[in-house]
């Protein structure tokens, strides 16, 4: 499909006319395999992302090994950190890695900072993608801070097969516990004990819920 008809299709219930015109005239299309980083810490913010297809997973990244994950994006969805970011004209301290095969709409930042005089539905878009996005960080600060390891790691699957709309989900130990910041060790033990109440059918490198 083309451009503008991608645009059409997927945001014409969103944004005016006119904006999507500008989406149209200043965005270029994109497409990224798996575990594919479009966005890294450090680094200026060149362009937003508009996701059309797939799943991108949001990490907040130190720069030395460590990080924690934070929340997906999907389809018709950006980042509002990200934009945040922009708007300031900070460089980025977040990283967004392609969780699947993802088609994307990549629009220059500066472009997107014009958009909040001109647009309404823009900034319609940007403040409820903005209040979602942080009322999930409370919730994920408030798990870290009173919720079990186990509660915790099944809140995990169960948004990861909501989001990707799988009840089977393609992941290592290792990335699922770098993803919570606890020791792989502890995620194996989890997920063997989860399997024996069967809640969760192990495979390998992937989890099905039952």
């Amino acid at each position: 499909m083309k451009l503008d008809d991608i645009v059409a299709t997927n945001f014409s219930n969103i944004f005016e006319d006119k904006l999507l015109h500008e989406i149209c005239a200043n965005g270029i299309l994109k497409h990224a395999e798996s575990e594919k980083i479009i966005l890294e810490i450090r680094r200026d913010i060149q362009f937003i992302p508009l996701i059309v297809s797939g799943i991108v997973k949001v990490m907040r990244r130190d720069g030395n090994g460590n990080g924690i994950f934070l929340h997906y994006l999907s389809k018709n969805q950006t980042s509002a950190v990200a934009i945040s970011y922009a708007l300031e004209k900070k460089k980025s301290e977040i990283r967004l890695e392609t969780l699947s095969n993802i088609t994307y709409i990549a629009i220059p930042s500066e472009i997107v900072a014009s958009w909040f005089l001109n647009y309404e539905t823009w900034r319609t878009f940007y403040f409820q993608l903005n209040q979602q996005q942080i009322s999930f960080l409370i919730e994920n600060i408030n798990d870290i801070a009173f919720t079990s390891l186990e509660n915790r790691l099944l809140k995990y699957l169960e948004y990861t097969s909501l989001v990707s709309n799988n009840n089977t989900i393609y992941r290592k130990h290792f990335d699922i516990a770098r993803d919570l910041k606890v020791s792989r060790e502890a995620i194996s033990r989890i997920l063997k004990k989860l399997e024996k109440e069967e809640i969760i059918i192990l495979g390998r490198n992937k989890i099905t819920l039952n």
